[in-house]
């Protein structure tokens, strides 16, 4: 198992993927289905806040209802060499009923550095840019830029190149994510990250997101994490962090950091295939979505840097049993 990641992925997998417009149900109706969108987390303290949505038998998102009875089953941890962990515990709490926005403004950023070609050699993440698109809903917006240090950034922005500016035109923006989807060098993550806070500071939007894609370790960028995530903060700007790769690759902790000071989420994949349904959660979280806090600890204290843990949440929604698998790196 290269670090479990594929149980958060085939979790997500198993889902209904939507396409076309999905409208908030009214009332509270029946969950047939749900999906586990990213998490947050707090290492000091040992907390994850896990985001998830639920559908109804329509396919409809749930946008009323409660959320009651969190528990944590099937509890394994390893430790940063893989090795078996004893005497992890879970508690669970409810940490947000489900919360609606009608409305999205999402800066779709993509990694088009020279790895790429590597780790995602069929453009999955082509497919997931253009299903997320699909799933825009009357009054969304979203724009379409790329990252690598060998483009020429757009205007005064330090890494990202525009190729479709915020619109609500799909097929505009299909052909942006195509532009977008190309290898070429090197990685400025954090300049990108930086850089989207500007660019959707130009639109007077509430529900403003960025959406960003990377397969690598920032190597090339002026602007650090905890800047790009300042910056972000400070402007109400949700930063939505997706990885693709496993920890040899990814710089886990500052992914987390930036997604848990912005309000956004983390998410990860190590097969490029989970991409679309990485999107399609983000989706989600941006439209209807409820939060379950579990504080995890190892012989009483929080789970050491590196620590994976996988499990299921269970919870009852609507007066309905439900449940999900989880995966998580401290």
């Amino acid at each position: 198992m290269k670090r479990g990641l594929r149980l958060f992925a085939a979790a997500l997998g198993f889902l209904l993927l939507l396409s076309g417009c999905n409208l908030l149900s009214a009332g509270a109706p029946t969950p047939v289905k749900v999906t586990l969108n990213g998490y947050t987390i707090d290492r000091s303290q040992g907390k994850v806040n896990f985001n998830l949505s639920a559908f109804d038998a329509q396919g409809n998102l749930i946008g009323q209802g409660t959320v009651e009875n969190p528990q944590v089953t099937g509890l394994s941890a390893e430790d940063s060499s893989g090795s078996p962990v004893t005497g992890v515990q879970a508690t669970a709490t409810v940490c947000g009923q489900i919360t609606v926005q009608q409305n999205v403004t999402c800066a779709i950023t993509l990694d088009a550095t020279g790895s790429m070609s590597s780790n995602d050699p069929n453009e999955d993440r082509n497919a997931a840019a253009k299903a997320f698109i699909d799933r825009m809903t009357a009054g969304d917006l979203a724009g379409v830029a790329s990252f690598d240090t060998g483009t020429t950034p757009t205007g005064s922005y330090l890494a990202i190149h525009i190729w479709q500016d915020f619109t609500s035109d799909t097929a505009a923006l299909k052909n942006a994510v195509d532009s977008a989807t190309f290898a070429g060098s090197a990685t400025n993550l954090w300049d990108a990250v930086y850089d989207d806070v500007d660019w959707l500071l130009t639109q007077s939007t509430s529900n403003r997101i960025a959406l960003v894609l990377t397969d690598g370790l920032d190597n090339s960028s002026s602007k650090t994490a905890q800047e790009a995530a300042d910056y972000a903060t400070q402007h109400g700007i949700k930063v939505y962090m997706v990885g693709l790769g496993d920890p040899n690759s990814l710089d886990f902790t500052s992914m987390q950091d930036v997604a848990t000071q912005t309000g956004g989420l983390f998410a990860v994949a190590q097969d490029p295939a989970q991409l679309t349904n990485l999107f399609d959660g983000i989706f989600n979280a941006s439209k209807a979505s409820f939060c379950i806090t579990v504080t995890f600890t190892i012989n009483g204290s929080p789970p050491p840097a590196g620590t994976h843990i996988t499990g299921t949440l269970t919870f009852v929604l609507n007066g309905t049993p439900s449940k999900i698998d989880f995966d998580v790196i401290f």
